[in-house]
């Protein structure tokens, strides 16, 4: 019987004594050390599982793989490597230094560890299931019957964990921040690559992008020593497990950022850690809140959205930035949060905001990203913006317009009592209020779109009960 990886509950609550969750490949002991994380030791077997511990970034929790760890054979297909030694001891057969460092960086973060050390020669654990390379020239020719028990054994389980990890931090309403750990060999078919360190991300999702680009920004303050490209010396978007990922969650609930780093920064043990030490130091403290501060500085020189005209028909797309400036008509979605007394949560609009800066808000959500549907759209916002996921209750659509913005608005009604987890960017605080006060209070503290959404909704909800008596 195979067992999962902990739970939320396991990971909470650390038990006094070692915990076994068995694979057929060996056994994973983890045990709580005194500062409250997991460690772990692997007697046998492809998968590793360190340090699950506290989130270090708000809101969004860190998980950490490493798919090319090691060259490892199980004994019974060694004879097939016979004459591959030189393959398997180079970048063919594993990537050298990267388990290392992806464990310091684990424990450095206090975050989920998820390695292999089977030869990516015999299965690849950075393929997809589907992939022609997932076996490799030299374990192609196996059977059918072979193949299957490798994917059994030595694929499929590691695959396996880092979704449930996935599927529990996302259920408990956080977003994952998934970092995949590779290093890439310094020369390949004679030509010299020419970086330090990679950030692979999806260029069609646009906070992927973000993300590393303010990474970067604050990596090169870190090591200015450092080359550092993005989608280098790879495609974000090609192959492998992130990818695999994104196709099940969206780009609110999951990033999945695979970070490259060259042979030749980690031939050296201590080497390996202190290039984990300036990774883990950017994404903590001050440093994290710079890359968020820039993420949202920057969201709207790369987010499309959606164009439409007076009948809220799409007739094309524009950049976040274009269609402030020139106050083009699109697409936005408001959620009113209720909590059982009747109240209306209201949040404090952050001064960086692009429209109605330090307004107060009676909704959450935003702007409809182009090739997004309002529900999307309106589901992905009420996660980010405060942290939780509801069942949306549709009400109406509503044009707005005024000099700073014209929008075919899609208002949704949700309940949930809290707490909320303001996204910082975004959010400065928040309250509950009945609405007889929001409309009692000053109207320019106010955003005057969401003020005309409550009225409209009063107004629906005072007709619906005068046509009952």
């Amino acid at each position: 019987m195979v067992r999962r990886a902990p739970t939320r509950e396991k990971i909470n609550s650390i038990m006094p004594d070692f915990q076994e969750f068995r694979l057929e490949t060996g056994v994973l002991r983890c045990l709580p050390c005194r500062d409250g994380s997991w460690q772990s030791r692997r007697r046998s077997g492809a998968s590793r599982l360190l340090g699950l511990g506290r989130v270090v970034l708000p809101n969004r929790m860190i998980i950490i793989s490493c798919e090319h760890g090691g060259n490892a054979l199980p004994a019974v297909y060694a004879p097939l490597f016979r004459d591959y030694s030189v393959a398997l001891a180079s970048h063919r057969g594993w990537d050298p230094g990267a388990l290392l460092l992806a464990e310091k960086l684990a424990s450095l973060l206090r975050a989920p560890l998820f390695s292999t050390t089977i030869s990516r020669l015999l299965v690849d654990a950075n393929r997809s299931p589907e992939s022609r390379n997932l076996f490799s020239e030299i374990s192609r020719p196996l059977s059918s019957i072979d193949k299957s028990q490798i994917l059994d054994r030595y694929y499929l389980p590691h695959r396996q964990q880092i979704l449930d990890a996935v599927s529990v931090a996302i259920d408990s309403g956080k977003s994952v921040l998934h970092l995949a750990i590779h290093s890439f060999t310094p020369v390949l078919d004679g030509k010299t690559r020419n970086a330090d360190l990679g950030l692979l991300y999806d260029s069609k999702r646009a906070k992927e992008g973000r993300f590393c680009q303010a990474w970067r920004t604050e990596l090169k303050k870190a090591r200015p020593d450092l080359i550092i490209r993005r989608n280098y010396p790879y495609l974000g978007q090609s192959d492998g497990l992130a990818t695999w990922l994104r196709r099940r969650y969206t780009h609110s609930q999951y990033l999945g950022i695979e970070v490259e780093i060259n042979q030749r920064r980690l031939t050296d043990p201590i080497d390996s850690v202190t290039m984990a030490k300036a990774l883990a130091q950017t994404l903590a403290g001050n440093r994290l809140k710079a890359i968020t501060q820039s993420m949202a500085t920057h969201a709207s020189k790369d987010e499309l959205v959606a164009i439409v005209d007076t009948d809220n028909r799409v007739v094309g797309q524009a950049s976040r930035s274009e269609m402030r400036r020139q106050n083009l008509t699109h697409r936005a979605t408001y959620i009113l949060v209720f909590n059982k007394k009747g109240e209306i949560f209201v949040q404090k609009r952050t001064m960086i905001k692009d429209i109605y800066p330090g307004f107060f808000d009676i909704a959450a959500g935003g702007v409809v990203q182009h090739g997004e549907s309002y529900e999307e759209s309106a589901r992905r916002e009420l996660l980010e913006e405060l942290g939780v996921t509801a069942e949306l209750e549709f009400l109406f659509d509503r044009y707005f317009a005024d000099e700073q913005n014209k929008v075919w608005g899609r208002v949704y009604r949700c309940r949930h009592e809290g707490p909320f987890v303001l996204q910082q960017s975004e959010v400065e605080s928040g309250s509950f209020m009945m609405p007889e006060e929001i409309i009692s209070a000053t109207a320019t503290d106010f955003t005057p779109d969401g003020l005309a959404i409550l009225a409209s909704l009063l107004a629906r909800d005072g007709e619906a009960t005068r046509g009952r008596r």
